[in-house]
């Protein structure tokens, strides 16, 4: 009887290294801890890395800012191209720098391209707002509108305003109101549960009154003011009204009597 051979013994796989095993990064250290807790040499290569992403990034704005003032604003939009950093204020200063070089230079759609790569919905809306203020310029109101309706956040109520000035302007008053109160609309929703959302969509809706009083409606005006919880906001939107009102008696008087 043969005897039967023994099996060879397969070799175990090599043990992958623990996440315990290996040397911690200071830094992720640093980050899993809570601040409070950090030693006195945390807290300072804290600061060393806020310095430094600091610098980092200031220069990369001043970078930025020499293409645009020397005429290179492709080279502009090419530094931009893929961000090279996070979004700390001085990326969102440079991505706003080259918005700006954009819409000046008539570069529209690619200026609201720039813009939407900001994360903050009120930056990214005053940069949309100063390329619908030049579609206006131009005329352009079903363009602007178009545009407007991309903007999110407190900032569509002011560049609603702004088409709705264009629209007063142009003689057409009518859709000028309309507008207002798609306006409103918009800022009724703002929540009043947090304190800066209340106060701005009190804000902006003193401001909607302000500017329904200048398209002469002093009905929808005297409505707003109603949607308004601030006291000091509502008592300017109606104290405008008052002012509205008394201004049109005036004119209203001066036409009857002439003499």
């Amino acid at each position: 009887m043969k005897k039967q051979e023994g099996k060879k013994a397969t070799p175990k796989p090599a043990k992958s290294p623990s996440l315990f095993d290996q040397k911690p990064d200071p830094a992720i250290v640093r980050m899993l801890t809570p601040r409070e807790q950090w030693t006195p040499a945390q807290k300072r290569a804290d600061k060393r890395d806020e310095d430094a992403a600091r610098a980092r990034g200031y220069r990369y704005f001043e970078q930025v800012q020499e293409l645009i003032r020397t005429g290179d604003l492709a080279g502009a939009v090419r530094a931009i191209n893929p961000f090279p950093s996070g979004y700390g204020y001085s990326d969102i200063a440079t991505v706003q720098a080259v918005a700006k070089a954009q819409v000046q230079a008539g570069e529209l759609l690619a200026a609201v391209a720039t813009a939407q790569r900001l994360p903050h919905a009120d930056t990214k809306g005053d940069l949309i707002g100063e390329v619908v203020q030049v579609l206006l310029q131009r005329g352009d109101v079903t363009g602007a509108q178009w545009l407007a309706a991309t903007v999110t956040g407190f900032r569509y109520v002011s560049v609603m305003k702004r088409i709705a000035a264009a629209q007063q302007q142009a003689g057409d008053t009518e859709a000028a109101r309309r507008t207002l109160v798609q306006a409103r609309e918009y800022a009724e929703r703002f929540s009043e549960g947090d304190s800066r959302s209340g106060f701005f969509r009190s804000y902006y809706l003193s401001d909607i009154a302000k500017a329904q009083v200048q398209a002469g409606d002093v009905a929808g005006a005297t409505h707003t003011a109603q949607l308004i919880t601030h006291q000091e906001e509502q008592g300017w939107a109606l104290r405008a009204i008052a002012e509205g009102t008394a201004n049109a008696a005036d004119t209203d008087h001066k036409a009857a009597d002439p003499a």
